[in-house]
Protein backbone atom coordinates (compact mmCIF):
# COMPACT_ATOMS: atom_id res chain seq x y z
CA UNK A 1 0.00 0.00 0.00
CA UNK A 2 2.73 2.00 0.44
CA UNK A 3 2.39 5.15 -1.19
CA UNK A 4 -0.90 6.07 -0.77
CA UNK A 5 -1.42 4.67 3.26
CA UNK A 6 2.08 5.06 4.55
CA UNK A 7 2.22 5.10 8.20
CA UNK A 8 -1.46 4.12 7.97
CA UNK A 9 -0.82 1.02 6.21
CA UNK A 10 -1.86 -0.68 9.73
CA UNK A 11 -5.29 -0.27 8.42
CA UNK A 12 -5.70 -2.18 5.25
CA UNK A 13 -6.93 -5.03 6.96
CA UNK A 14 -9.45 -2.96 8.43
CA UNK A 15 -10.66 -1.57 5.26
CA UNK A 16 -10.80 -4.43 3.05
CA UNK A 17 -12.70 -5.80 6.28
CA UNK A 18 -15.21 -3.32 6.12
CA UNK A 19 -15.77 -4.07 2.31
CA UNK A 20 -16.44 -7.79 2.86
CA UNK A 21 -18.60 -7.29 5.60
CA UNK A 22 -20.85 -5.19 3.36
CA UNK A 23 -20.56 -7.88 1.12
CA UNK A 24 -20.37 -10.21 3.31
CA UNK A 25 -22.65 -14.15 2.69
CA UNK A 26 -25.99 -14.04 3.88
CA UNK A 27 -26.61 -15.31 7.52
CA UNK A 28 -29.81 -16.65 7.04
CA UNK A 29 -31.60 -14.45 9.98
CA UNK A 30 -33.90 -11.35 9.70
CA UNK A 31 -32.46 -9.65 12.23
CA UNK A 32 -29.03 -10.46 10.56
CA UNK A 33 -30.03 -8.63 7.46
CA UNK A 34 -27.08 -7.24 5.43
CA UNK A 35 -24.29 -7.76 3.21
CA UNK A 36 -24.71 -8.82 -0.12
CA UNK A 37 -28.49 -8.89 0.44
CA UNK A 38 -28.51 -5.46 1.54
CA UNK A 39 -26.32 -4.77 -1.17
CA UNK A 40 -28.21 -6.17 -3.74
CA UNK A 41 -31.35 -4.47 -2.74
CA UNK A 42 -28.98 -0.74 -2.83
CA UNK A 43 -27.75 -1.56 -5.91
CA UNK A 44 -31.49 -1.97 -7.50
CA UNK A 45 -32.83 1.41 -5.62
CA UNK A 46 -29.61 3.62 -6.03
CA UNK A 47 -27.52 2.00 -8.52
CA UNK A 48 -24.19 2.99 -6.20
CA UNK A 49 -22.01 0.96 -8.63
CA UNK A 50 -22.65 2.40 -12.23
CA UNK A 51 -20.58 2.59 -15.89
CA UNK A 52 -19.00 5.63 -15.57
CA UNK A 53 -18.88 6.17 -12.24
CA UNK A 54 -15.48 5.07 -10.14
CA UNK A 55 -15.28 2.39 -7.51
CA UNK A 56 -13.77 5.29 -5.20
CA UNK A 57 -17.28 6.93 -5.74
CA UNK A 58 -19.23 3.64 -4.97
CA UNK A 59 -16.87 3.36 -1.64
CA UNK A 60 -17.42 6.97 -0.72
CA UNK A 61 -21.05 6.72 -0.92
CA UNK A 62 -20.77 3.25 1.35
CA UNK A 63 -18.81 5.16 4.15
CA UNK A 64 -16.10 2.45 3.62
CA UNK A 65 -13.01 3.87 5.92
CA UNK A 66 -14.74 6.48 7.63
CA UNK A 67 -13.09 6.44 10.92
CA UNK A 68 -10.64 8.54 10.54
CA UNK A 69 -10.49 11.20 8.08
CA UNK A 70 -6.79 11.23 6.36
CA UNK A 71 -7.21 7.58 6.05
CA UNK A 72 -10.28 8.04 4.67
CA UNK A 73 -8.81 10.59 2.28
CA UNK A 74 -5.68 7.88 1.52
CA UNK A 75 -7.46 5.35 1.13
CA UNK A 76 -9.60 7.24 -1.71
CA UNK A 77 -6.88 8.36 -3.53
CA UNK A 78 -5.60 4.60 -3.43
CA UNK A 79 -8.91 3.65 -5.14
CA UNK A 80 -8.85 6.23 -7.29
CA UNK A 81 -5.25 4.92 -8.59
CA UNK A 82 -6.37 1.59 -9.52
CA UNK A 83 -7.30 2.96 -12.91
CA UNK A 84 -3.95 3.51 -13.74
CA UNK A 85 -3.90 -0.48 -13.43
CA UNK A 86 -4.52 -3.40 -15.41
CA UNK A 87 -6.80 -5.75 -14.74
CA UNK A 88 -6.95 -9.83 -15.58
CA UNK A 89 -10.08 -8.19 -17.45
CA UNK A 90 -9.53 -7.55 -21.20
CA UNK A 91 -9.61 -4.03 -22.45
CA UNK A 92 -10.58 -3.06 -18.69
CA UNK A 93 -8.14 -0.89 -16.45
CA UNK A 94 -8.55 -1.68 -12.09
CA UNK A 95 -11.16 0.29 -11.66
CA UNK A 96 -13.33 -0.34 -14.79
CA UNK A 97 -13.08 -3.66 -14.16
CA UNK A 98 -14.31 -3.27 -10.70
CA UNK A 99 -17.24 -1.81 -11.29
CA UNK A 100 -18.10 -4.35 -14.29
CA UNK A 101 -17.73 -7.22 -11.78
CA UNK A 102 -19.52 -5.96 -9.22
CA UNK A 103 -22.42 -4.35 -11.28
CA UNK A 104 -22.60 -7.76 -13.42
CA UNK A 105 -22.79 -9.77 -10.05
CA UNK A 106 -25.30 -7.56 -8.22
CA UNK A 107 -28.08 -7.71 -11.13
CA UNK A 108 -27.36 -11.79 -11.66
CA UNK A 109 -29.70 -14.37 -10.69
CA UNK A 110 -27.56 -15.52 -7.99
CA UNK A 111 -25.27 -13.15 -6.75
CA UNK A 112 -22.44 -13.92 -5.03
CA UNK A 113 -20.71 -12.56 -1.94
CA UNK A 114 -17.59 -10.54 -2.37
CA UNK A 115 -14.31 -11.07 -1.11
CA UNK A 116 -11.93 -8.35 -1.18
CA UNK A 117 -7.94 -9.31 -0.57
CA UNK A 118 -4.58 -7.63 -1.48
CA UNK A 119 -1.43 -9.38 -2.95
CA UNK A 120 1.73 -8.16 -3.65
CA UNK A 121 2.52 -6.20 -6.35
CA UNK A 122 6.13 -6.23 -6.55
CA UNK A 123 8.38 -8.04 -9.07
CA UNK A 124 6.47 -9.11 -12.24
CA UNK A 125 4.27 -6.76 -14.27
CA UNK A 126 1.42 -9.07 -13.84
CA UNK A 127 1.19 -8.34 -10.16
CA UNK A 128 0.18 -5.22 -10.75
CA UNK A 129 -3.09 -5.82 -12.36
CA UNK A 130 -6.14 -5.89 -10.02
CA UNK A 131 -7.34 -9.77 -10.26
CA UNK A 132 -10.94 -10.50 -10.34
CA UNK A 133 -11.72 -13.82 -9.97
CA UNK A 134 -15.49 -14.88 -10.96
CA UNK A 135 -15.70 -17.74 -8.88
CA UNK A 136 -13.64 -18.94 -5.74
CA UNK A 137 -13.51 -19.97 -2.13
CA UNK A 138 -10.97 -17.31 -0.56
CA UNK A 139 -12.16 -17.90 2.83
CA UNK A 140 -11.45 -21.92 3.65
CA UNK A 141 -13.28 -21.90 6.75
CA UNK A 142 -16.88 -21.04 4.81
CA UNK A 143 -17.92 -22.83 2.60
CA UNK A 144 -19.32 -20.38 0.54
CA UNK A 145 -18.71 -18.91 -3.31
CA UNK A 146 -17.11 -15.72 -3.95
CA UNK A 147 -16.49 -13.11 -6.35
CA UNK A 148 -13.24 -12.16 -5.06
CA UNK A 149 -11.40 -8.96 -6.01
CA UNK A 150 -7.92 -8.89 -5.34
CA UNK A 151 -6.22 -5.29 -5.66
CA UNK A 152 -2.24 -4.94 -5.99
CA UNK A 153 -0.24 -3.29 -3.00
CA UNK A 154 3.44 -3.18 -1.98
CA UNK A 155 5.12 -1.67 1.31
CA UNK A 156 5.96 2.01 1.45
CA UNK A 157 9.19 1.14 1.48
CA UNK A 158 8.89 -0.26 -2.08
CA UNK A 159 7.10 2.52 -3.35
CA UNK A 160 9.63 4.74 -2.29
CA UNK A 161 12.27 2.73 -4.07
CA UNK A 162 10.15 2.71 -6.83
CA UNK A 163 9.24 6.28 -7.05
CA UNK A 164 13.47 6.92 -6.69
CA UNK A 165 14.23 5.19 -9.82
CA UNK A 166 12.16 7.27 -12.14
Amino acid sequence: MGYFLQEHDIYVGSLLGELNVRFAPPQGKESHYGGIEEMIALQKEFKIFKKGRSFKTSVSVLNVGAFNNDVKNRWHRYLDNLKKHDSNKAGQNGDVAVVNALIKNLASKKPLPVYFTSHDMRGAKENSRVMITDKSRPVFYLNVDYLTISVPMQPESAAKASKAKK
